[in-house]
């Protein structure tokens, strides 16, 4: 599990004009929501927080505050807002942790591996999922979780319920499909269009055996 340690400042002035300031003297406003206790609102440094969300894994860091009286917290990002067009950081969310008490939180699942459906049959492999959520202790949580699809076939898939972690539990729904393997879609197009041409046209055929009856 990664960590860092980032200084914090507390605030007291909230609303749309002070933090457009804030965010103009290089500080993110954010909220911490206290574990088991009133919710704190401080200012962190930016220029701090930039290799954080340049890391595939920042959601899913441990951020020690470091406070100005000399305390400190173990949170975790509960909310980022970034800005629509620049994809901006503009505020930011904390959940306060204890390291000794399990927290919900979604972890990256990547596949390894080349299907046996891909390599012999000319299957494609579709990703379904690319997160789940897991419970567990916060020294536990996963940076990511990898899983080998090398065995799938066509037509078959790798579900949610075939993740097996120690200490964590994935609470996403079992059946969900992580990963599938489907058919080429040529030949899935090629066989239906085969399909359209033998069938015999019966719009037509109707239509001649109404004439010769009308001529009986």
């Amino acid at each position: 599990m990664h960590e860092i340690t980032l200084t914090a400042q507390k605030r007291t002035e909230t609303g749309k004009v002070t933090a457009k300031k804030l965010r103009g003297q290089g500080r993110i406003p954010a909220v911490v929501y206290g574990h088991g206790k009133s919710a704190a609102t401080i200012t962190l440094d930016s220029k701090e927080l930039l290799p954080l969300f340049k890391s595939s894994t920042g959601e899913n860091t441990i951020i020690t505050l470091k406070l100005e009286d000399g305390t400190s917290l173990k949170t975790v990002i509960r909310e980022a807002q970034t800005e629509p067009i620049r994809n901006r950081l503009l505020h930011l969310d904390l959940q306060e942790i204890s390291m000794d008490e399990k927290i919900k939180v979604k972890v990256p699942v990547e596949t390894e591996g080349t299907p046996d459906g891909v390599k012999n049959q000319g299957g494609i492999m579709e990703r379904i999922m690319d997160m789940v959520e897991v419970f567990c202790l916060p020294g536990d949580i996963p940076e990511k979780i990898v899983v080998d699809v090398s065995g799938l076939k066509v037509g078959q898939s790798l579900h949610v319920r075939d993740i097996a972690m120690d200490k964590i539990e994935v609470l996403t729904d079992k059946s969900q499909v992580v990963a599938t393997v489907i058919a080429p879609i040529v030949e899935a197009a090629a066989a239906e269009g085969e399909a359209a041409e033998t069938k015999e046209p019966e719009v037509i055929t109707k239509g001649k055996k109404e004439e010769e009856e009308t001529e009986a």
